[in-house]
């Protein structure tokens, strides 16, 4: 496997080189030459959370400071922990070196999403290797928080551009979760988002601006949703590793080509001492023991239905992915600017307190995938997980059962 070959590779770094140096033992990747020449933006869209995609960054990171010039990493990362990664990548990159690194800030926070595991240690450690074989590299954190959707692309975006502006020779190979990397207007957030990668790529800024999604073959991965722990993915891809491969549809899929890095193991958080551990099967299974239009509902409940009025935002991986607004016995809820679906709220109650399906009895919806909503209760917090229709492909993002697993919570409705 290619996560063996890259210990094997750190440990000949480790042990002698024989006057080799770094750069002249990098693993292979298929096309890298292609997508790596001074001014060049690299986007690498990743899914948080994996040994994987933070590997093959390094990799290309190795690749890259063969070029003459600078090399910049991008990470998703805060930049309150700037002074610290640049202290990191100037050190032997010991125990005690990573101990100091991750002894406070985000790596130590609650919400643990991925951007903060072990793998983007790892990471950092193969740019404080190259330093210390001399070449020229060093990290840039990107990361807006507080903030959500366009807002915070747009400031992220602004922060690679002005890194771009101050040097526009270099390399820079960014790693970003693969809804900020694309480089085309839409996607899941609305047919008018603008992602991080978009708006760099308007600017101009770059003399090249290449975006790349991962490509895997299923395993496992780090994700909250809206808890964290691991959980088991299904893949889209083949087994091959280490390559890069070029495609037209950039309009579409809002990126150039894809990497392949074969199947994914989990990268747990650097520091877990704060985090809630959680094994979430999320196989993609198909919809099962769900009422049908035909069914028999049981009597409506007056109680269950009363405490879910009102106006929810729901939160997927941390930020505002859709609403729902509940009134009566209807409901509407919208995704981005143009997708909206609303029906019929008809409440079931079995063994689950307050858990209720919105069946969308008249199908009134432009998201046609999706046949019902479950809202429920669980660890305090109210959970919407939202079915596909029968016949679907896939199930809409991430399921806990069947559906899209999110936390609803109030909020405040807005004017019309």
């Amino acid at each position: 496997m290619r996560s063996k070959r890259r210990v094997a590779f750190f440990l000949f770094l480790m042990c002698g080189t024989g006057g080799l140096t770094l750069a002249d033992s990098c693993p292979p990747i298929e096309n890298v030459r292609s997508v790596l020449s001074p001014g060049t933006l690299l986007l690498l869209g990743e899914l948080h959370g994996t040994h994987e995609s933070p590997g093959f960054a390094a990799d290309v990171l190795c690749h890259a400071t063969r070029k003459k010039g600078e090399v910049i990493l991008g990470v998703e990362l805060s930049g309150d922990i700037q002074q610290a990664i640049d202290t990191f990548i100037d050190s032997e990159a010991t125990e005690a070196d990573r101990a100091a690194l991750i002894s406070g800030n985000i790596w130590t926070r609650s919400y643990q999403d991925g951007r903060n595991s072990g793998a983007m240690v790892d990471l950092l450690a193969s740019v404080a290797a190259l330093r210390r074989d001399g070449k020229k590299i060093r990290v840039q954190t990107f990361d807006a928080t507080p903030g959500n959707g366009s807002v915070r692309d747009r400031a992220m975006a602004e922060r690679l551009i002005a890194s771009i502006k101050n040097n526009p020779k270099a390399i820079h190979v960014v790693l970003t979760g693969n809804a900020h990397s694309r480089t085309a207007r839409g996607g899941r957030q609305g047919r008018d988002f603008e992602p991080m990668g978009y708006l760099v790529k308007e600017s101009k800024v770059a003399r090249r601006t290449i975006a790349l999604d991962v490509s895997h073959s299923g395993g496992s991965a780090w994700i909250c949703a809206p808890d964290c722990g691991v959980v088991q993915l299904v893949g889209h891809g083949d087994d091959a590793t280490g390559v890069i491969e070029m495609n037209d549809d950039t309009r579409t899929s809002g990126h150039d080509g894809i990497y392949r890095i074969g199947s994914i193991s989990a990268s747990a958080p650097a520091v877990q001492g704060n985090v809630l551990f959680a094994e979430l099967d999320l196989m993609l299974a198909p919809v099962s023991d769900r009422p049908t239009a035909d069914d028999d509902w049981p009597e409506q409940d007056a109680e269950t239905l009363a405490a879910f009025q009102g106006f929810w935002e729901a939160y997927q991986y941390g930020s505002v992915s859709w609403t729902l607004d509940v009134d009566g016995a209807r409901f509407r809820g919208v995704l981005g600017e143009d997708d909206w679906y609303e029906g019929t709220i008809r409440v079931r109650r079995d063994k689950t307190p307050h858990e209720m399906d919105f069946q969308i009895e008249d199908c009134v919806c432009s998201y046609k995938q999706m046949s019902s909503l479950s809202i429920f209760r669980e660890d305090d917090k109210t959970i919407v997980v939202a079915a596909p229709s029968p016949g679907s492909p896939r199930p809409l993002f991430f399921n806990k059962n069947d559906g899209t697993m999110v936390e609803l919570r109030r909020a405040e409705r807005p004017s019309p």
